[in-house]
């Protein structure tokens, strides 16, 4: 019987694996799975195990443990017990991808189970080192191609002999206006004005075309342009993190500087070699070189505040990626699945940047300060600069990308991957001063100067004023006094009123909260948190000779319940203070102070009384000089001398431990008392004894900073410092300067024992110390370390060497792809084997030559690039000629090749973002073309009408414009998005900025005073084109009867609305005018590149 089931169950098996329903064929079904899961460790690049499973044939052949595959057997096949786990392990690993699926085991199950044939023909997985992108760049030679005459310059021999050998044949040169307008969006990234337009269509000299291109390669807005690509590519991002409490955690503060940089290094038309080179390492190959330090910003960029290990990872990723195609985040964790790159040599790559840090070197001693949330105090401007801070820092691997597990027992030294080719030569590099040392830097040191002269100004001014308010406050006193002798009679006018509050609502201009719960309603102010001190303070100053009323109730919750007020407030540890308390056992009226943080009851000062809770409460004190009078409920309770000085301060409400509701408030001003006259004369002397005081520190420090200085520049900057004189001197002004602070200092103590007696004692050792013979001065500002580990130039030198097979490559693949709508490499930021293959390798190897033998111009590239042949071809997939289709010259390109990657045509594209917005700007006369500066508020761009550039672009602050548009992600951008949907042309038609602009193009061709001749005029401004006869019927239409509409329907006129800033034409036939370009500006021609 079982012998029968056997039987039957391998007929049944049989007749499974012969079902063409469920047959499965290798090369279809399971080579690309074995690809896509299993090369990474058993292809060319490694054999785990000695197994290779990238042929069939070595598949049967097995490794180490033998065959994997028996065939017709999959239940005895080792490869399927390790697919699904039964081997007692499962690959691929848990951690390194998906695993297969229960569908793709049964193909590679049916597979063994139909005998598992294999292919007649089948090559073993490339290896790695071969692929085009570790091959040496080579220039090769022009190919011969069939038509020679179509070709204008080399570009075009690569292009036709690949269509050549794919049986394609190119469109037709485009129409002159619509090269014109490719080119000067593609160069300078703005449309031409309808007279260049003109003066092009004229120019029938053979240098017509050259002359357009160099025209605008020697244009500021060059450098805008193509500074904008770059930036995408290096990530770009201005500082981010929470500017709500202005706390940086990515990107650096004057960022912008880089971006600066880049945008003048493309006008210079600097090498791109060079540019890399000082991205990575300014501060150690032009450090003395102002203009070039902020080119660090590539490294910068990549800070981030919580995790320096994060910022490593991103500082040698996005290095790899930019200049080398090189995608390794996998090689955080282990070696690279496709390419021949270790663990190990990653690891050895952010050895290059271990060392470095970041820092703001100032650009003025003038510069001031703002508060970071976690940072602290911050320069408002300067210079994002790297630099190696920590020279012997140690790069370990770690175990699986864990950082928490190091390999301490293998330090490693920089490297670069092997497969690349080349080495690098690190040593030491001696930093000139300018970078050890910043404030020595010329421009900066000056400023040094300008500073302590501008504090002697300050302290100059400030003396004056104290001088004439004490001389201010001598007269009012001997007037005071006369009229007291004189006893003139008491003031009946109604006295001034300081502060009035009935309490019926807020008042935030008047007071502001310390702490507590305060709350109006009811037309009453109520203090409801039961805590100590609740306390709410006036805004304004209190005069110092004061009549205060207030009214209130206590309430039942707390302990003391003690309700009052202070005045003389300077905070809650400095104040004189009034207050009743009803506490379940006594009741009182009290006066107190407060002394730096200490308080004092004096017993004189505290009278019993009678209170009840939630009964009102009358309040009425008067402070004349130190006399002290209270009034409870219409009853004199106290009169008082208070021990402590009166100092002028502000009014302050509290509630100590309980809750109360405060009902009114009325301080009137007393006349000035000859004893509160007296102290502000005391305070005004005293004040002046300050102002000298420190007008004496100022003249010093000048002097001081002077002197050290000079020491200073003598001996870094001119390194010949020969004597002691200048350094002894330097010490000297410093050591005055120390003897004028301590005695200023003991200006400020005024009648102050305790501080009184410090600074007598600081002044006595300053001066001690300023007859010391020897020693030391103070240098004139921060230094740095004098010397950097060559580690990061002698990466850059091997990344530009002309032997790297990558770095060329790259930089013409960004350029073509941006030209042309397309790259060569589909995967700009992916050379490696998981990356794609160029469409043209030959042409690709050819520009990537001619870019290192011009001296890496790229301007020379973009000349010709636009300049060719295949860049005049049109967008459009045109007919063919009819003798070349008879002669079967012509295939149908749109059929063969619809993706257009052999450039048969040119390819139409969206405008970025950016484009768009500057565009609109533009032709309407009203971008302002000021260069450079801080970052723009993302939310001014409706605003502030600079190009799109300047404004803020990160990944949590896009201008909505832009955005709209697909402006570049800064978290990585190596090749933008280009989506077309429904909401850009609202964001266009809603835009405040484009019905200015509309409007104010339209003024601007009010003088085509006919309806067709404005028809004219707009196509070929916003569109660079005329429009075709029915565009023109239509448009001329449409203003005919849109005016007509508009003069006979009043309901149609709406104010500006919106962003809008110009309010729409009131004649009719001008709105019309700007409604038709408003529409215009919406045309699928305007935001599209021909």
């Amino acid at each position: 019987m079982k012998r029968l089931l056997r039987f039957v169950l391998l007929i049944a098996l049989t007749q499974h694996s012969l079902s063409p329903a469920n047959a499965a064929d290798y090369l279809r079904d399971v080579k690309p799975l074995l690809e896509h899961k299993c090369y990474a460790c058993h292809g060319a690049l490694k054999q785990q195990g000695g197994l290779r499973l990238d042929t069939a044939a070595s598949l049967l052949k097995g490794g180490e443990s033998g065959s994997v595959v028996i065939k017709g057997r999959p239940e005895d096949s080792l490869l399927i017990d390790v697919l699904t786990g039964d081997a007692g392990f499962q690959m691929p690993p848990a951690n390194e991808g998906a695993r297969l699926t229960s569908a793709e085991i049964d193909l590679v199950r049916n597979w063994i189970l139909d005998e598992a044939p294999l292919p007649e023909e089948e090559s073993p997985q490339t290896d790695p080192q071969s692929w085009w992108s570790y091959q040496p760049n080579n220039r090769p030679p022009l190919p011969v191609v069939k038509q020679p005459d179509w070709c204008r310059n080399e570009v075009d021999y690569f292009v036709a002999a690949v269509r050549d050998r794919e049986g394609l044949s190119g469109v037709p040169e485009v129409d002159r206006t619509v090269w014109m307008r490719r080119v000067f969006l593609d160069l300078i990234g703005l449309p031409p004005t309808r007279e260049e337009l003109h003066g092009f269509l004229v120019d029938n000299s053979p240098s017509a075309y050259e002359t357009i291109v160099d025209d605008l390669l020697s244009r500021p807005q060059y450098g805008e342009r193509w500074g904008r690509h770059w930036m995408d590519v290096w990530r770009y991002s201005d500082w981010y993190g929470s500017r709500a409490i202005n706390e940086i955690r990515y990107s650096q503060r004057h960022i912008w500087r880089w971006r600066d940089w880049i945008v003048a290094s493309l006008n210079t038309d600097k090498g791109y070699d060079r540019m890399i080179r000082e991205m990575l390492a300014a501060d150690e190959i032009s450090g003395d070189d102002n203009s070039v330090l902020p080119a660090t910003g590539f490294l910068g960029r990549n800070w981030y505040k919580f995790d320096r290990n994060v910022w490593m990872f991103e500082t040698v990723e996005r290095t790899g990626q930019a200049f080398l195609g090189l995608t390794f985040r996998c090689c955080r964790c282990h070696d690279h699945k496709f390419d021949p790159i270790t663990q190990e040599e990653y690891y050895r790559f952010r050895a290059f940047f271990e060392p470095h840090d970041v820092r703001t070197d100032p650009v003025s001693a003038l510069t001031t300060e703002q508060k970071d949330a976690t940072l602290g105090q911050v320069l408002n401007d300067g210079v994002a600069l790297v630099y190696d801070k920590m020279p012997d820092a140690k790069t370990f691997r770690f175990d699986r990308g864990d950082d928490r597990f190091p390999d301490e027992s293998n330090p490693l030294t920089p490297g670069i991957p092997a497969a690349l080719g080349g080495s690098v030569d690190v040593s030491p590099i001696d930093l000139p001063v300018e970078t050890w040392y910043p404030l020595l830097r010329s421009g900066v040191r000056e400023t040094l100067l300008e500073k302590a002269d501008a504090a002697v100004t300050a302290a100059t001014e400030t003396l004056q004023t104290a001088t004439h308010a004490a001389d201010k406050a001598s007269a009012k006193l001997t007037a005071a006094e006369t009229a007291d002798r004189a006893a003139s009679p008491a003031s009946t006018s109604e006295p001034d009123v300081v502060l009035h509050d009935d309490f019926s609502a807020a008042r935030p201009d008047k007071w502001e909260t310390v702490n507590g719960t305060w709350t109006y309603a009811d037309g009453r102010l109520s203090q409801t948190d039961v805590t100590s001190f609740a306390t709410m303070v006036a805004k304004t100053q209190l005069p110092a000779d004061v009549h205060i009323h207030l009214r209130y109730r206590t309430l039942s919750p707390g302990t003391y319940r003690s309700v009052g007020f202070s005045f003389d407030y300077q905070d809650k540890g400095n104040s004189q203070d009034i207050y009743t308390s009803i506490g379940d056992s006594r009741q009182s009226v009290q006066a107190f102070h407060r002394v730096d943080g200490k308080q004092t009851y004096p017993t004189e000062g505290i009278v019993s009384t009678s209170l009840k809770l939630g009964e009102e409460t009358g309040l009425d004190v008067s402070a004349v000089g130190s006399s002290l009078s209270i009034d409870l409920n219409g009853e004199r309770e106290l009169d008082y001398t208070m021990p402590v000085e009166r100092r002028n301060g502000r009014f302050a409400l509290w509630v100590h431990q309980g809750a109360a509701e405060f009902l009114e408030l009325r301080i009137t001003k007393h006349a000035e008392s000859v004893e509160t006259l007296a102290r502000k004369k005391r305070d005004a002397n005293q004040a002046v004894a300050v102002a000298e005081a420190e007008l004496n520190v100022a003249r010093g420090e000048v002097q001081s900073v002077r002197k050290r200085l000079a020491a200073d520049v003598e001996k870094y900057v001119n390194g010949k410092l020969d004597s002691a004189a200048l350094p002894n001197e330097a010490r000297a002004a410093e050591l005055a300067v120390a003897v004028l602070r301590a005695q200023a200092s003991l200006a400020k103590a005024g009648r102050d024992e305790k501080q009184k007696a410090a600074a007598e004692q600081a002044l006595t050792a300053a001066k001690e110390a300023a007859t010391a013979a020897t020693g030391d001065y103070t240098p004139i500002g921060e230094q740095f370390p004098r010397t950097s580990t060559g580690r990061r130039s002698g990466l850059a030198e091997w990344i530009v060497n002309r032997d790297n097979p990558r770095t060329a490559r790259v930089a013409v693949n960004h350029i073509w792809g941006r030209h042309f709508g397309q790259p060569l490499v589909a995967t700009p930021d992916n050379f490696g084997l998981n990356g794609r293959q160029p469409t043209h390798p030959q042409l690709l190897d050819w520009l990537a030559a001619e870019l290192i033998s011009s001296g890496w111009s790229m301007k020379s590239l973009h000349r010709k690039l636009v300049l060719s042949a295949t860049y005049r071809m049109s967008s459009q997939a045109q007919s063919r000629e009819p003798t070349a289709l008879a002669a079967g010259v012509l295939s149908d390109a749109k059929a063969n090749d619809p993706g257009n990657r052999f450039l048969w045509r040119m390819n139409s594209r969206r405008m970025e973002a950016e484009v768009v917005r500057d565009s609109t700007l533009f032709l309407s006369t009203r971008l302002d073309l000021k260069m450079g500066g801080p970052e723009i508020p993302e939310t001014d761009g409706e605003k502030i009408l600079r190009r799109s550039l300047y404004f803020r672009n990160t990944p949590n602050e896009k201008m909505l414009m832009l955005e709209a548009f697909d402006v570049a992600d800064p978290n990585g951008c190596y090749q933008r998005k280009e989506s077309v949907v429904p909401q850009q042309a609202l964001a266009m038609m809603n835009s405040g900025l484009t019905l200015d602009a509309a409007r104010t193009l339209a003024e601007n061709l009010s003088n085509a005073k006919q309806p067709a001749d404005f028809v004219t005029a707009a196509f070929e401004t916003v569109l660079c084109r005329k429009p075709s006869t029915e565009e023109q019927i239509r448009c001329e239409t449409f203003l005919t009867e849109h005016s007509i509409l508009l003069e006979t329907d009043a309901t149609q006129v709406f104010s500006a609305g919106g962003s809008a800033k110009r309010k729409p034409a009131t004649d009719p036939r001008a709105r019309a005018r700007e409604n038709l370009i408003h529409v215009l500006f919406l045309h699928n021609d305007f935001v599209t590149v021909r």
